[in-house]
């Protein structure tokens, strides 16, 4: 299915009854900790969306493969629809109470003792490999969580689109273009790589609530779950089949 058709099977399922219905089901507690919830998430997919356009630009620096510099494209075009997305089922939580995100920052990610090139291959590695495959990870734990159709449809498209963010850091990492001390470079950050991937994820600490996981919530114990699979399943292992030796 085409993005195209699984957004228009989105809104025909977001405005569908049993999605108005949902609501009923939850005490005014539940209502705002999604609210909450859906708020924090529409920031974060918009600053995502300026990461992307950072690492547009650092690619186009890179001189990388215009395959590449697509891919970075269609990310900050997903990321801002995610963002609207986010809002809607915000505001649909809070009783149609408007709902904005905000910019979680707007200047570059930077790594302390890397120049300028460096942190330009870095942002890239760190913003695909890491923080986007954890996505992909959280999303397909949430999505076996899921029970609302308008919702599931939503994430599913979200984890598809996820995959593709993930695949630039990973077509890059694949790239001829490298040198093998740009591979050092990225083996040497590896660490702290990690550690701001898991800060990043799991620092919000939301409780488990299965309801609410039923409504695409993510509590801490999930992410962290999916945090743990992704590391250990696919971005160490990633990592040393593009011979970056950690």
């Amino acid at each position: 299915m085409s993005a195209e058709a699984a957004y228009r099977a989105i809104e025909l399922a977001f405005g569908a009854p049993e999605t108005l219905a949902a609501t009923a089901t939850l005490s005014a507690e539940q209502r705002d900790a999604l609210r909450q919830f859906w708020i924090g998430r529409a920031s974060g997919e918009l600053t995502t969306a300026l990461s992307f356009e950072f690492i547009l630009a650092d690619l186009q620096q890179l001189s990388a493969p215009s395959a590449l510099t697509e891919l970075a494209e269609r990310a900050i075009a997903d990321e801002h629809r995610h963002v609207d997305w986010c809002l809607r089922f915000a505001e649909l939580w809070g009783d149609g109470q408007p709902a904005q995100a905000e910019l979680g920052g707007t200047r570059p990610l930077t790594f302390e003792g890397a120049n300028e090139r460096d942190m330009r291959l870095l942002r890239t590695v760190f913003g695909c490999c890491f923080s986007e495959t954890v996505a992909v990870h959280v999303l397909l734990a949430s999505q076996a969580e899921i029970k609302l159709e308008s919702m599931a449809r939503l994430n599913r498209q979200h984890v598809a689109e996820e995959v593709g963010h993930s695949r630039l850091g990973w077509a890059l990492v694949a790239w001829p273009g490298l040198s093998a001390r740009d591979r050092g470079l990225i083996a040497e950050f590896v660490p702290l790589m990690t550690r701001v991937t898991r800060a990043l994820w799991c620092g919000p600490e939301r409780a488990a609530d299965a309801a609410l996981h039923e409504l695409g919530y993510l509590s801490l114990p999930l992410v962290q779950k999916a945090c743990d699979v992704a590391f250990e399943t696919v971005i160490l292992p990633g990592l040393e089949r593009n011979q970056i030796r950690l």
